[in-house]
C-alpha cells in the first residue's frame, strides 16, 4: 500500500510525496489491549462452559454468562471499528471500508466543518485583535536594524543601475521647475530680508557691500581711467590739419590727455573709496540711510506690490525656460548617483549608518507612542481577519483538494492514526459493558427461573 503525504504549497494535488508508514505506539498498546480481552472472554466462556457441563459446577453459568456477553461485544465493536477503515479480515461486506469509500464526502464535510467552526469572525476576531503586531514589528525592526541596513546599501547598486539616468535628470528637472514655479519667492526674500533687518545684519551686508564696491573700484583703475580719457575731449587727432602738427604736438596732447585722465580717475577712486569707508564707519551717513530707506521700501514691495510679484513671476518663468535648470538636472543626479554608489561601498557607509538610525527610529516611535501601537494593531488586526475570511473558500479548496489526494487507504491509516486509540477504548468499555449486561440478564433469568 501506497503512504502518500498532501501537496506542499506549489505542488498540484495530483503531485502527492510518498510517506513512510508507520503505527501510533499508542494505537498499538491499546489494540493489544482490546484484542486481549477479547481472547480472555473467549476462554472464560469455553472455560466456563465446560467445567459446568463435565464437573456440575452451576454457579460457573454467572462468569460464563459474563464471559459470553463480554465476548459478544468486543467482537461487535471490534466490528464496528474495523468497518470504519478497512474490509474486517479482508471481507467486502457492504457497509464496511466506510471512510476509504467516502473520501470525497469526508473530505467536503472536513472542509465544511472546519471552514464553518473555526474560520469565523466570532472565533478568530477576538484572539488576531489582541495580538501586538505593532510590538512585535517594533522589536524586529530594532533586533534586525543592522541587517535591514546593510541588506539596502548592498542591493542599492543594483537599483541605481536600474534606473535610467534620462529619466531621473528628466524627473529632476521637472521638479525643479515646478519648486521654480510654486515658489513664493517674494514673500520668502521679504522674510529673510525681513530677519536679517531685526538682528541687525542689514548693517553688516551694507558695509560689505561698500567694502566691495570699493575694492572693485581699485582692481580696475586702469578700466575707469581708459573710460575717462576716451571722455577727454584732448587728442593728437585734433592737429591732423596743421602741418607737422600731428606729429609735434600729438603726441604731447596724448600724453597730457592721459596724464588728466589719470589724475581724474585717481581722484574719482580716492574720493568714493574715502566716502565709501566714512559711510561704513558712521552709522548716521547719507548713504547708510539711504540704503535702509530702499531695504524698507523692497521688503515691503516683495510683501505687497503687484508689480514686483509680477517682475518675479516673470524672471521665475523665465529661469524655468532655461536650459540652465536641465544641466543643473544632469549635474545633480550625476553627483547623487556618484556619491551613493562610492558610499555603499565604503566600509563605514553614511547611507546604511542613516538607513540603520532610521530603522530604529522608527523602532522606538511604534515602542514608545501607544496610540500609534494601538492603531496599527487595530489596522493590521483588522486586514489579517479580512484577508483570512476572503480566504476561506480557498481554505476549503485546499483542505478537499488535499484530502481527496490522499490514498484512499492512506487516509484511513492516517485518520486511524490520530483517533484510532479512543476507538480501542471503545472495543475494551464494549467488552466490560457487554459482559455486565450479559451477566445482569443471566441473573434476570436465574431470578425467574427461566
Amino acid at each position: 500500500m501506497k503512504c502518500y503525504d498532501p501537496p506542499l504549497p506549489g505542488e498540484t494535488t495530483t503531485s502527492i510525496r510518498p510517506m513512510s508508514t508507520h503505527t501510533n505506539p499508542g494505537l498499538r498498546k491499546m489494540r493489544r489491549v482490546a484484542t486481549g480481552a477479547l481472547i480472555l472472554c473467549a476462554a472464560g466462556a469455553v472455560t466456563c462452559r465446560l467445567a459446568a457441563h463435565f464437573a456440575g459446577m452451576a454457579w460457573l453459568g454467572w462468569p460464563g454468562a459474563f464471559f459470553e456477553a463480554g465476548m459478544v461485544g468486543a467482537m461487535a465493536d471490534w466490528f464496528a471499528v474495523v468497518a470504519l477503515f478497512r474490509h474486517p479480515l479482508g471481507i467486502p461486506i457492504p457497509h464496511t471500508a466506510v471512510l476509504p469509500k467516502n473520501k470525497g464526502r469526508v473530505a467536503d464535510s472536513l472542509a465544511t466543518f472546519i471552514s464553518e467552526s473555526f474560520l469565523t469572525e466570532e472565533q478568530l476576531g477576538p484572539r488576531l485583535r489582541r495580538i501586538d503586531y505593532a510590538g512585535f514589528a517594533s522589536r524586529w525592526l530594532q533586533g534586525n536594524a543592522t541587517m535591514i541596513a546593510a541588506r539596502a546599501t548592498a542591493f542599492a547598486p543594483t537599483i541605481l543601475d536600474g534606473l535610467s539616468d534620462e529619466e531621473m535628470t528628466a524627473l529632476l528637472g521637472e521638479r525643479a521647475r515646478d519648486l521654480i514655479r510654486q515658489s513664493k519667492l517674494g514673500p520668502i526674500a521679504a522674510t529673510a530680508l525681513g530677519i536679517a533687518l531685526q538682528n541687525g545684519r542689514d548693517r553688516e551686508i551694507f558695509v560689505s557691500v561698500l567694502r566691495s564696491a570699493g575694492t572693485l573700484l581699485e582692481e580696475h583703475r586702469t578700466t575707469i581711467q581708459e573710460k575717462i580719457a576716451e571722455e577727454i575731449p584732448l587728442s593728437g587727432d585734433m592737429l591732423r590739419g596743421i602741418p607737422f602738427g600731428r606729429e609735434l604736438a600729438g603726441p604731447l596732447l596724448d600724453s597730457l590727455r592721459d596724464s588728466l585722465a589719470g589724475t581724474v580717475a585717481k581722484k574719482t577712486i580716492e574720493k568714493t573709496q574715502t566716502t565709501l569707508e566714512e559711510a561704513a564707519r558712521n552709522p548716521q551717513s547719507s548713504l547708510w540711510n539711504a540704503f535702509d530707506k530702499r531695504l524698507r521700501e523692497l521688503i515691503e514691495n516683495l510683501k505687497s506690490s503687484p508689480e514686483m510679484t509680477e517682475k518675479i513671476r516673470t524672471l521665475q518663468d523665465t529661469l524655468a525656460k532655461s536650459t540652465m535648470i536641465e544641466d543643473f538636472a544632469q549635474a545633480t543626479w550625476r553627483e547623487i548617483k556618484t556619491f551613493l554608489l562610492r558610499d555603499c561601498a565604503a566600509p563605514s557607509s553614511l547611507v546604511r549608518r542613516k538607513i540603520e538610525e532610521a530603522v530604529r527610529s522608527a523602532s522606538n516611535q511604534i515602542m514608545e507612542n501607544e496610540a500609534t501601537r494601538k492603531e496599527i494593531n487595530a489596522f493590521v488586526g483588522e486586514e489579517v481577519l479580512k484577508s483570512i475570511l476572503t480566504a476561506k473558500p480557498h481554505a476549503q479548496e485546499l483542505i478537499t483538494s488535499t484530502v481527496n489526494a490522499w490514498d484512499s487507504q492512506e487516509m484511513a491509516t492516517r485518520l486511524e492514526g490520530t483517533v484510532g486509540r479512543d476507538l480501542q477504548f471503545i472495543r475494551l468499555n464494549g467488552t466490560i459493558v457487554g459482559g455486565l449486561v450479559g451477566l445482569a440478564i443471566h441473573t434476570i433469568f436465574w431470578a425467574l427461573q427461566l
